[in-house]
Parts: C-alpha cells; structure tokens; sequence
C-alpha cells in the first residue's frame, strides 16, 4: 500500500512539474523595430534608438537574401527582432551590394 501511494505521489509530481517551470520559459518575448541604423560595430547594432547585440546565430538579410555583418553601413533602411536580452535575433536591410 505504501509502495502505490509513493508511485503515485512520484507521478504526480512529474505531472505538476512542466507547469511550474512554465513561467521560466515565457521570457520568450521578442521585440520588433523599424527605421535606420544609426551605429553599427562588429557585435552591435542600433536601428530606430533601439540597440542589440549580435550572436553567432543572429541573421542578417538583404533583400531576402544572407549578407555579412560588414556590408551593413549606418543609414540604410532596416528592420530588427531582438530577444527579451536584447540578442539580435534577425536584422533585415535593403540594398546592401556584396
């Protein structure tokens, strides 16, 4: 009789547990900006007021299409996602030439 009421307390537990973890996975907020880049170096970016850190994993797109970071020069037009920490998740741009 103890060993059931221990399996059962065990399985609710591992029931419970996804839901009180939940809320450390809802910082999964991304915020989204429009306008120039107005500074720009190697590991950030600024578009609109609005700063973000580049990650080996951010995505820089012109037009579609994949670009390096380095072709990306202050004024141009761009879009830009960052996460809750402000990691640049993705940076769109228009007519950067490679």
């Amino acid at each position: 009789m103890r060993y059931a009421k221990r399996e059962l307390v065990v399985a609710i537990a591992v029931a419970v547990a996804p839901f009180l973890c939940a809320p450390a996975f809802a910082q999964d907020d991304t915020h989204q900006v429009s306008g120039v880049i107005t500074w720009i170096s190697e590991d950030a970016v600024e578009v609109g007021g609005q700063r973000g850190l580049f990650e080996d994993s951010s995505d820089v797109r012109s037009d579609g299409r994949p670009v390096s970071r380095a072709s990306v020069r202050a004024g141009m037009p761009a879009q830009m996602e960052t996460d809750a920490a402000g990691r640049v998740l993705e940076l769109r741009v228009n007519g950067v030439v490679e």
